[in-house]
């Protein structure tokens, strides 16, 4: 008698574990990895919302940091399905040796660069020299791509060498942001859309002139483990919805 008890209670609690393994399996979402540079992180988080709501099967993993630290993570064998730069370069370099999708590396979006400061009104790049500006923040040169558009502004302007003492690398251009606006640094190089929805600061505008255009590329890994959700949503990132998300955010196009 025990040992048939013992039997049907096993057989029940097989069946509940097969039962709810097979749920689990019908709600299962699709991940798809995207590594977005760090300046998109506010304008992509409102974009994985809509999209998300929209297929309720798909979840997007995103990955931000600076465009070169993504590059080589993708390099390394992260999980990346989407790469999205803020400079062709690292795209180029990723296309050169054959880790994108053939016919996947589009133009996504623009971007202006500025001079920010919390304190201080800022009328010309020579203004750095002046003593009141102690300490520059400004992407890191290997890494961050607003920090080699900054680079390029300043060599452009024979005033690196001047400068260099005050000059604190970043990590990513969040990192920037962070110690313009809590006045950690004087004044930092930024993109006009990190602060598009700060009205508190000093920005100066910079001569396009001076750089090499901004350009965010968009490109498909050629490894991706979901490649036809990631086709999708690669469409969809180019679509009138998304770019009506960044222009609200301060990109180009």
């Amino acid at each position: 008698m025990y040992k048939k008890i013992l039997i049907i209670f096993i057989t029940l609690i097989m069946c509940i574990f097969f039962v709810g393994c097979e749920k689990e399996k019908k709600t299962e979402k699709i991940k798809v990895h995207l590594s977005v540079a760090a300046s998109l992180k506010d304008p992509f988080l409102k974009i994985e919302q809509l999209y998300e709501k929209e297929h309720k099967n798909v979840d997007l993993i995103l990955n931000f940091g600076s465009s070169g630290a993504l590059k080589q993570q993708i390099v390394q064998g992260a999980p990346c399905d989407v790469f999205i730069s803020a400079s062709t370069n690292y795209m180029d370099e990723l296309k050169n040796d054959g880790y994108l999708l053939d016919d996947t590396y589009n133009e996504f979006t623009k971007n202006e660069l500025v001079l920010v400061s919390k304190t201080n009104t800022i009328n010309s790049i020579e203004d750095l020299k002046n003593d009141k500006y102690k300490k520059i923040g400004i992407g890191d040169l290997n890494t961050v791509p607003v920090g080699q558009y900054a680079d390029e502004v300043l060599k452009n302007k024979d005033i690196k060498k001047d400068l260099e003492d005050k000059f604190v690398y970043a990590k990513d251009a969040m990192e920037v942001l962070a110690w313009t606006l809590s006045s950690n640094v004087d004044a930092g190089f930024l993109y006009s859309s990190d602060i598009s929805k700060y009205k508190d600061v000093n920005i100066y505008k910079i001569d396009s002139e001076l750089h090499s255009p901004i350009i965010y590329p968009i490109g498909v890994i050629k490894d991706s483990k979901q490649l036809e959700e990631t086709i999708k949503i690669k469409k969809f990132l180019l679509s009138d919805d998304a770019k009506k998300i960044l222009k609200d955010y301060g990109y180009t196009f």
